[in-house]
């Protein structure tokens, strides 16, 4: 009896410290799991974001004139097509004008039309959304007029972050990134000037001719 009972006391503690290494390791493979799961949560999240950020929004410049009044001035007219059937949500559209000169960018300011604070996070509903902006340019810009004759080389970068569901959290944000081309007409040129050196339909002269990315 005396040898059993010696034997069960020498069992306990072995017993317990195989409890705990049990418990230790059962512990291990849960958490492991959770973290696995939490891991494929936020990738699935990233990549539906990627998703909507390349593939069902599309930032673009519609149109663009001159302003009465504002010789230096340009009212560029941005556009986003919006495809998914969700809405999507994404910071206000921040744009930087540059105009060709030379070999080079030189930018150029813009601004938006209409004055005031906006909403940082927008609801992109299907469909076209547009954003007026003013892009100033002075007359003394050397600009490069090689490509076409009398007209400026006109780029926007275009930027915005796709968030989920208008709430920002910065690791589960995608940007997009977009530039958009144009040319536009000098306001300081005559129609006469440049239909000597290229042609239009009908003579009329367009203040913007819109251009594919490139």
């Amino acid at each position: 009896m005396k040898f059993f009972s010696s034997l069960i006391r020498k069992r306990k503690p072995i017993v317990a410290i195989l409890s705990i290494i049990t418990i230790f390791v059962l512990a291990d493979y849960f958490i492991g799991k959770k973290q696995e799961s939490i891991i494929s949560e936020r990738d699935a999240k990233k990549q539906r974001l990627e998703k909507l950020a390349f593939f069902m929004i599309f930032p673009d410049v519609q149109d663009a004139g001159e302003i009465a009044g504002a010789p230096e001035e340009y009212e560029a007219v941005l556009k986003i097509d919006a495809l998914a059937d969700e809405p999507v949500y994404a910071t206000y559209p921040e744009v930087r004008a540059y105009v060709q000169t030379g070999t080079t960018w030189s930018e150029v300011p813009i601004r938006d039309k209409e004055k005031g604070e906006h909403e940082q996070i927008i609801k992109l509903e299907k469909g076209q959304h547009f954003y007026k902006k003013i892009i100033t340019i002075k007359r003394d810009i050397k600009y490069t007029f090689y490509q076409m004759f009398g007209y400026m080389h006109v780029r926007l970068h275009i930027s915005m972050f796709v968030v989920p569901q208008s709430v920002f959290k910065e690791e589960e944000v995608i940007e997009r990134v977009n530039d958009a081309y144009m040319y536009l007409k000098p306001y300081f040129l005559s129609d006469r000037e440049i239909l000597k050196q290229v042609k239009f339909p009908n003579n009329k002269v367009p203040t913007m001719i819109p251009m594919p990315p490139h």
